[in-house]
Parts: C-alpha cells; structure tokens; sequence
C-alpha cells in the first residue's frame, strides 16, 4: 500500500494554536439509549439559589446575575434550532458567494429582559460546499437538523473533555461542544478537508457540516455539527486509538470499551482488508499533514444480518459517505473462535494539534508512565505510524496472501 501524498494539494502546516478553555463536566451511565451502550446519560437537575430545582443548558448560564435560572436542555436547543434557521434565512436572503472566511451572524433576546443570546455560524460557504460534496442536500440537512426538536443534552462516558452532545431527530446528525482552540483548527483544516473528501469519498473520516458559536452574557460555548457515525444500534463500542495508556474499561460499567477491551482481530476477504487499510493509511496521512493528533477509530459491533446491503443506502440516510462505514467481516477472538458481525467504523476527535501543552505532557509521560505503557501525547507524525500499524496487525484476511509489505513514508518495511 502506498500513501497518496497528492491527495491534499495545498499542504497545510502544522497548527499551533492553544487556547485556555474550561471543560464542562457530568455525569455517566451505563444505560444509554439509541442502542449505543450506554453512551450518554442525561445532565441532572441542580437546586437553584432560591432552593429550587432547575435544568441545565449544555453548560452555558443564559441568566446574567440576580439569581435568574438557567434554561432547560430543551429550551435551549429549541433556540439553538430557530437561530440555525435564521442564519440559512440570511443566507439565502443575500444569495451565494464563494468566500472562506463568511459568518453569519443573527441575535435573539431572552424573555424577562435577559440578556441577548448571539449565534454566529462559522465558514458558511465552506461548511454548505461540504455538505454538498458528501452529496447532503440543504433541504435534507435541515429538515433532519430543524423539523423536530433534538434528543439529547447527555455527557459522553469514555472521554474526558465532558463534552456534551445533541442529537438529530433521526439520529443522522450529532451536535457536540467543543472548546476554543479545537474550534479554531476545525476553521483552519477546513478547505483542506474539503479538497480532501472531494478526492476520497470513501473516508473513514466524520464529516463536519456546521460549525457554530453561541454567545449569552459574556460566555460562549462552541458547538459543531457532525455525520453520526453510529447511526444503526450497536452491541458493543470500541474507541481504538493503538495506545495502551488508561485503554481499559470495565466492561460492567457498560460504557464504551477501548483497547485493551478489544482482544479481538476483524477479518474480511483479502480485496477488502486491502481497501479498508488503504483508507486508514490515507486518513492518518492527511490528519499528519494538517498537524492533529490523539483521534480514534470508533467500532461498532453488532450481530450480523446474513444480509448484503448497500452501506451508502443502509447507514447513510441517503447521502454520500463512505463505502467502508457499514461492513459485514468476523471477529476472531484470542482462542481462535469466529464471530459473524457488522461493523460500523469511523475516524473521530481528529481536532487536537501538537501544541505546547501537548508537548510538556509527551515529555513529562515519556519519563515516567512512557517506560511501560504506549503513551497517547505523541506529535502527529509518529501518532500516524503507530495508529496505521496498530490496524495493520488488528487486520487481517481470511482468504488471499497476507499483505507483508508496505511503502509509507516515515514507517519504512514491515
């Protein structure tokens, strides 16, 4: 297999941006819904200053002193969904125009005389040439994001920044919060992005359609919208990085599993291996290029249909994504007993760059907890060899020759 160093023309450096930014915490559950495992569990009530009980808005106060309460999770995505769809008014309004750096911005004021509440969509242009590239229409795109209210307002289990997260109506589209300088290289990779799946279709790659920063009294909270990787249940999640640092989760807990869970090897015939490792090589070569590291491959396992279906037509609502999202392979465990299954996979939390923090934390993790475990600070050249060739080894066909050899710059022979 060889890296197709052509495949992002404009060659983006690496990003050095960090921002401070506070992480929004909660709570976990082993009983999710969707099928997902366990995923999210809903945000708790708090007692008010009055001794109240009140919601919680996705970690963003809408009251600005005096002891005003807080909106509800449903409250604040039903504004979140009527300012979507003024900024689209807007838009339309003033017609197309290619530019890279268009926001749109549109304001709303509170009930009570709170405060304004602003929402400015980021990369208007960019994010609308995106969705039309992935083959998602506008009319698809706000009909799933706007006709019906979100489900949601839940905190995801494995991962540490507390991000919390929405979701479509149909389940097609995730919301998730994200912090400042992830924002900033969303922004950033984003033309580059684009180019890139305009030229690789079949990206194991989550798409980002909308990228949107809400303003209330002084605080803002970051949100971005994404393809759902997970769209049909899944038994079982893995989030597989190739580290072996704090990979490991109760399984009782029923939250999503990492790698040391997974003692598994996914097998699929000689052709399809080949084709899913070309796509992983691809993807991991791209996010080295733009400078991000610390993403995952997120697995979902379920028992297999016995049936042959279109992935495009089956998991992707229709739109475009890729081939390789929804596929029928096994699993063979350590003992060497098959299981029939479908797979759904997607690359996910590619936002985080090499930056100083980053840096201070590989150093520090490298002299102490680096002697005996696979540390997951790494800059994003060497995170892209470990990452490939993790998969190289959790991969393998069932029937053909094994693949023995590869050209990838910077991983040499194998």
């Amino acid at each position: 297999l060889k890296s197709k160093r052509n495949i992002h023309p404009l060659g983006a450096p690496p990003y050095r941006t960090e921002r401070a930014s506070g992480k929004m915490g909660g709570a976990v559950d082993p009983n999710g819904e969707n099928g997902n495992n366990g995923k999210f569990k809903d945000v708790p009530e708090e007692d008010d200053e009055d001794g109240g009980r009140r919601g919680v808005s996705c970690g963003l106060s809408l009251g600005c002193g005096g002891g005003r309460k807080v909106d509800t999770t449903q409250q604040f995505a039903a504004r979140l969904q009527r300012m979507i769809l003024s900024c689209k008014a807007m838009q339309d309004d003033q017609g197309l125009r290619f530019r890279i750096f268009d926001n749109c911005t549109v304001a709303e004021k509170l009930e009570d005389g709170g405060p304004e509440m602003v929402l400015q969509e980021s990369r208007c242009t960019l994010f609308r040439k995106l969705r039309q590239v992935s083959g998602l229409t506008e009319e698809h795109f706000y009909n799933s994001m706007c006709s019906n209210p979100f489900s949601g307002g839940k905190v995801e289990v494995s991962g540490k920044s507390g991000s919390i997260f929405l979701r479509s109506h149909d389940g097609e589209f995730v919301l998730k919060t994200i912090e400042e300088h992830e924002f900033e290289v969303l922004n950033s990779m984003l033309p580059h992005m684009m180019l890139y799946f305009e030229q690789n279709q079949d990206s194991l790659l989550s798409r980002f359609f909308g990228a949107y920063a809400l303003t209330v009294g002084g605080q803002t909270l970051r949100i971005i919208c994404m393809s759902n990787v997970l769209k049909r249940p899944a038994e079982r999640i893995y989030d597989l990085k190739g580290t072996t640092e704090d990979r490991w989760v109760d399984p009782k807990k029923g939250g999503v599993l990492k790698d040391k869970n997974f003692t598994y090897t996914m097998l699929f015939d000689f052709d399809r291996r080949k084709d899913i490792l070309q796509v992983i090589c691809d993807d991991s070569d791209f996010l080295d290029s733009v400078g991000v590291m610390d993403y995952s491959l997120l697995v979902g396992v379920s028992p297999s249909k016995g049936k042959k279906k279109s992935p495009r037509e089956v998991i992707n609502g229709g739109y475009g994504g890729s081939s390789m999202s929804c596929l029928e392979g096994s699993l063979r465990k350590l003992d060497g007993e098959v299981e029939e299954v479908e797979l759904q996979l997607g690359i996910i939390d590619f936002l985080q760059c090499w930056t100083p923090k980053k840096i201070a934390a590989h150093w520090f993790k490298k002299s102490t907890i680096g002697c005996f475990q696979e540390i997951d600070t790494e800059p994003p050249a060497k995170y892209r060899q470990r990452f490939y060739k993790y998969f190289l080894t959790k991969i393998e066909a069932t029937t053909g020759r094994p693949i023995r050899s590869i050209s990838f710059e910077g991983l040499g022979e194998r």
